[in-house]
């Protein structure tokens, strides 16, 4: 007689995409603090160091953005249910983050008249348009 013991379907590789999780998190702030450490001066005055830390805001991008779209491709590969609703819901929060931060920079293009100034001299500005 043989006990049978029940499958482990659902941990496939928790592990690993917990610890992506918390190189994420923490890299991407430790390398968002050092590009801000190295970079930043005050009143005019120069930086620390300005080429470190443009390479350091980009890694934190890299790492920031990177990061959570391989572990969803990671949990997605392992059928990792709980990877892929973390993951994905990470993800859609930077594709929301980036929509919103690009539509912000946009201008509205249709064209707004300006209201009429009035310029007329006091005694006239009765039928003046803009007064």
């Amino acid at each position: 007689m043989t006990i049978m013991k029940p499958e482990r379907g659902g941990s496939r590789g928790g592990m690993g995409l917990a610890v992506l999780g918390v190189v994420w998190f923490c890299g991407t702030v430790s390398l968002a603090y050092a590009a801000l450490f190295y970079g930043f001066a005050l009143m005019g005055a120069s930086s620390r160091n300005g080429e470190l830390a443009q390479v350091l805001i980009y890694a934190a991008l890299a790492l920031g953005f990177g990061a959570p779209v391989v572990g969803l491709l990671v949990a997605i590969h392992l059928r990792n249910k709980a990877g892929i609703v973390v993951y994905g819901l990470i993800v859609l929060g930077l594709v929301a983050l980036v929509l919103v931060t690009m539509s912000k920079g946009r201008s509205n293009h249709v064209y707004k008249q300006d209201p009429p100034i009035c310029t007329a001299p006091p005694e006239r500005a009765a039928g003046a348009p803009g007064c």
